[in-house]
């Protein structure tokens, strides 16, 4: 008896205790926040896309070795000179060698020019040194050697100030002078081009082609239909295709989209594009044309842009996200929102204290909602505030710990 007496009160007690501990729970759970942040999004779709350009071919029907005068992704004005064709490969050499002269002399003459002291500090000086073999290791490892070029002749320029910022001239003065009599030598020694190569129009060089230069043009968008875009293939380029001017005036993006996506946009309508290009994350386009398929399922939408740099014109394919409305705003979690008497809003902690806040939701959807930014005021959500996200029987004015 006596245990079971014992037992009967274990219960009770044990009882007693998750009750306590329910209400407690129920009244006094520590609440969770997350700061309101400003934030931008929009409800457009992503689709990829083949860039489409009047691009010229760049030809040579001379034999020869070729020495470029500008770089991959170049501009060059019409009838400028892309490349020269010389007799031998040692001619070709011996211009390269003329070019990296003609570099380190000017170099060491803007170096011998130097009288800004405070430019001149070494402890500056000593930095950028280890600032650019710091560069030089890194692009190695990742086996980027590409810049190595680029890398090295920082590297002597900076050492090179360094001579002067000691005040020891005198090496640099007799570098010049042995440099400069290397230049006359192979000046004097080398023979002209056989010929050369000019551009026929203006644009950016891209030595670069892929077959689709004839095939995808912008004179003719009528037959730039889905058919068309999911069968049209690369042509072989000849042999004596050395390169291509991408013209820096009107091109398109052709992008194949289901009907339904299309039917929101007219020609002429203007549209910003979201890209995946580094150089150009956003575009201003204008819809130029939507070529709808003989099913009418799908459709080619056109976009016109103007904007060009040296790599978009080396691109063919292109992800976008086509815009069709932003939204900015303060971000909350949805789990944040509230509705005290009919009124959306959040609970926003300040101090010891929690305040009901109402809001004007501008765009929402399963995980966040963006509201509108108001006037900063009391009685509006302000940027950084610790909104209210997890709590248990909250009110106006409550106070927490």
């Amino acid at each position: 008896m006596k245990g079971s007496k014992i037992f009967k009160y274990a219960l009770i007690l044990l009882g007693a205790v998750f009750i306590i501990n329910q209400l407690f729970s129920s009244w006094y759970m520590p609440i969770k926040t997350e700061n309101a942040v400003y934030y931008t999004t929009n409800d457009g779709f992503k689709v990829s896309g083949q860039i489409i350009r009047n691009e010229t071919l760049v030809t040579s029907d001379t034999d020869g070795v070729f020495h470029f005068l500008i770089s991959d992704g170049i501009r060059v004005s019409k009838d400028g000179v892309i490349a020269n064709i010389y007799k031998s490969a040692e001619s070709s050499i011996t211009v390269s060698k003329i070019d990296v002269l003609k570099t380190q002399i000017a170099d060491i003459e803007d170096v011998l020019s130097y009288n800004d002291i405070e430019a001149a500090n070494l402890e500056l000086i000593n930095s950028k040194i280890a600032e650019s073999l710091g560069e030089m290791i890194f692009e190695s490892a990742n086996g980027n050697y590409s810049k190595n070029d680029s890398l090295s002749k920082n590297l002597l320029s900076v050492n090179n100030r360094k001579q002067v910022a000691l005040g020891d001239t005198t090496g640099l003065s007799e570098r010049l002078e042995t440099l400069k009599n290397e230049l006359n030598s192979l000046t004097n020694s080398l023979s002209n081009p056989i010929s050369q190569i000019t551009a026929k129009s203006s644009g950016y060089f891209i030595s670069k082609t892929d077959g689709y230069e004839n095939v995808l043009k912008g004179e003719d968008l009528k037959k730039l239909t889905p058919e068309f875009m999911s069968s049209v293939k690369p042509e072989e380029t000849g042999a004596n295709v050395i390169g291509k001017i991408v013209p820096d005036y009107e091109w398109y993006i052709a992008a194949t989209v289901s009907l339904n996506d299309s039917l929101p946009y007219k020609e002429g309508q203007s549209v910003k594009l979201l890209t995946n290009v580094k150089s150009a994350t956003d575009l201003t386009a204008t819809v130029k044309q939507i070529n709808i398929s003989e099913k009418a399922e799908t459709a080619v939408l056109l976009f016109a842009c103007s904007d060009m740099n040296s790599e978009l014109a080396n691109m063919r394919n292109i992800s976008i996200t086509v815009v069709n409305k932003e939204y900015s705003g303060l971000r909350i979690p949805q789990k944040a929102l509230r509705v005290v008497d009919s009124q959306k809003g959040v609970y926003v902690k300040t101090g010891m204290q929690i305040k009901f806040v109402p809001v004007e939701i501008v765009y929402r959807n399963d995980d966040y909602i963006i509201c509108e930014k108001q006037n900063e005021n009391s009685d509006c959500l302000k940027l950084y505030d610790n909104v209210v996200v997890k709590g248990r029987n909250l009110y106006d004015g409550k106070i927490v710990g």
